[in-house]
């Protein structure tokens, strides 16, 4: 088994809202890693809806296997009740790419997904995204 590389820390917010800090380039071992964390986290939840904001720093472009690996944590997410994704891409070395192969995944499970600049702005349109679904 290879050796986990790349690095996170989970934060939860108010209102079901898991930040993720990642600093990449990430590995399998790293992204089943960061998912068996953040489902202990969602298993608490008990089925209510939460979001995720995801702030990705460096080297943020994903190889195959990792962007595979990504989708199923992101369908495992959509299965359960994600209500939202952001992504903050700070200090990314690959910004345009980055956004390119986020967009990819998100579009082909057909789940809610945003870029925002830093953590207020993700946080705004997570209570837009709430007032309209309240409406």
């Amino acid at each position: 088994m290879a050796i986990e590389h790349g690095t996170f820390s989970l934060t939860l917010l108010p209102n079901n809202i898991i930040v993720a800090d990642a600093k990449g380039p990430w590995n399998i071992e790293a992204v089943d890693h960061y998912h068996n964390d953040v489902a202990a986290i969602v298993n608490e939840f008990a089925g209510t809806p939460w979001h995720h904001i995801a702030i990705l720093r460096c080297e943020t472009v994903f190889i195959p296997q990792v962007i595979a690996r990504l989708e199923q944590h992101f369908l495992w997410r959509k299965q359960n009740n994600v209500q939202s994704d952001t992504t903050i891409l700070t200090d990314s070395f690959s910004k345009n790419i980055s956004k390119q192969q986020i967009t990819q995944i998100f579009e082909k499970l057909e789940m809610t997904h945003f870029f925002a600049s830093d953590l207020d702005t993700a946080l705004q349109q997570i209570a837009k995204l709430k007032a309209v679904t309240k409406n």
